[in-house]
Order: C-alpha cells, then sequence, then structure tokens
C-alpha cells in the first residue's frame, strides 16, 4: 500500500562541456538527505556549443559518475 512517508529517491545529473555530476537525494516526508554523489571528466570536446559530439564518451562517463 502507498504511503506519504515512504522513503523516495530523486536522482539529479548534471552534463557539462568539461564534466559529469551525479546526486542521489533520498526524500521522507518533506526532508531529503544526500545518499550518493558522483562525478566524471567528460572527454575533452565531447560537447561543443551545447551540441553532444562525442555521445559514447559522455555515456562512459555518466556510467563512471
Amino acid at each position: 500500500m502507498f504511503s506519504m512517508f515512504a522513503k523516495k529517491s530523486l536522482l539529479g545529473l548534471d552534463i557539462g562541456s568539461s564534466s559529469v555530476k551525479l546526486v542521489e537525494l533520498e526524500g521522507s516526508g518533506s526532508n531529503y538527505r544526500l545518499r550518493r554523489f558522483g562525478y566524471a571528466p567528460v572527454p575533452p570536446e565531447a560537447i561543443v556549443q551545447g551540441s553532444f559530439m562525442n555521445a559514447t564518451g559522455i555515456s562512459e562517463a555518466i556510467q563512471q559518475a
């Protein structure tokens, strides 16, 4: 049965031109706490002016994070 007090997890992903950052937040009620975080560099020139030029390299950075 669903409970409004059940723990919820939220993921945040930031894909930048030089790195990928990932966080997992765990929520209970109206409070959240940082559960995990990760960081991985993106290969040079994988993202140029907001365009993904190397999707494989970006994907690998996300997996590492």
